[in-house]
């Protein structure tokens, strides 16, 4: 028989909570949105999994079992896997889905793999888009399902567009023009392909997440992002700090302390971080 929390949640719902330091209620927009801002401030995206050769969890508990229970942050098949659970299980209605990232490329570059998890919410004040996990260019609240709206955010400003194929397409506008971040489509997603794209990012060997240690870390007033050995602090209507880190030691010291991650069970890390940013 299911239990539940002194709160009327189940235990990892109210576990998770509990993590991100947000107060249960009924599940509308203003829940949603506590919800998503608390997520990437309090849980960081990182990839010291697939950098160091550890296949991450994909399935609900083991997410749980690394991002509630444990000290640690994910990438989009954890962090959005976390959220999604979340939120059905405090009563919204929620579809997974997956998306092309196309960060950096031209609207003419062949189409890139379905590895971008993210999750539809419906709410009574309408139909909105969660992602917790696109790591320094996250969307810090949910975005409206709307195309060519302009939706700000307390780092940049997003919209939709909508493709001729009926598909949506992500931009952001942060201190310049639009640059589109992924495309995706409202048909539901099995777990299967999430397993599939994980296991493709954390196997093929020119996967950006194998062969550079990344993080990143949202919260009200700035927004933390570590790319290897550089460090970056960008507060919000406020200048731009940036660090160049001289050793291994030191770039744990950040992913420790600036980022809140346990570094302690992430086998061989400092070697991995010499082996590939200071050879």
């Amino acid at each position: 028989m299911a239990t539940t929390s002194a709160t009327g949640a189940p235990p990892t719902v109210a576990a998770y909570l509990d993590r991100i330091g947000v107060v249960p209620g009924p599940p509308d927009l203003a829940l949603l949105t506590r919800i998503v801002r608390a997520h990437v401030a309090a849980i960081p995206f990182e990839n010291l999994d697939p950098f160091t050769g550890v296949e991450p969890p994909v399935d609900g508990d083991g997410v749980a079992a690394k991002l509630v229970h444990g000290r640690r942050g994910g990438w989009c098949f954890e962090h959005n896997r976390l959220l999604h659970d979340v939120l059905r299980d405090l009563g919204y209605q929620v579809t997974p889905l997956v998306g092309r990232v196309r960060l950096g490329l031209g609207d003419d570059a062949p189409a890139t793999s379905r590895t971008h998890r993210l999750t539809l919410v419906a709410t009574g004040e309408g139909t909105f888009v969660a992602d917790a996990g696109f790591g320094g260019t996250v969307p810090t609240t949910p975005l409206r399902l709307v195309g060519g709206t302009v939706q700000p955010t307390p780092h940049a400003d997003h919209r939709y567009l909508r493709g001729d194929d009926g598909g949506w397409r992500l931009q952001r506008r942060g201190s310049g023009d639009w640059v589109t971040q992924y495309d995706f489509d409202l048909v539901p997603t099995p777990d299967v392909d999430y397993a599939m794209g994980s296991w493709y990012l954390v196997h093929h060997p020119d996967s950006g997440f194998r062969n550079g240690l990344t993080a990143a870390r949202s919260a009200d007033d700035h927004r933390a992002t570590l790319d290897g050995t550089h460090h970056t602090v960008r507060y919000v209507g406020g200048p731009t700090e940036r660090r160049e880190l001289t050793s291994p030691a030191e770039v744990v010291d950040v992913l420790e302390d600036r980022f809140g991650i346990d570094t302690s069970g992430v086998p061989r890390l400092e070697d991995r971080i010499r082996e590939v940013h200071f050879s």
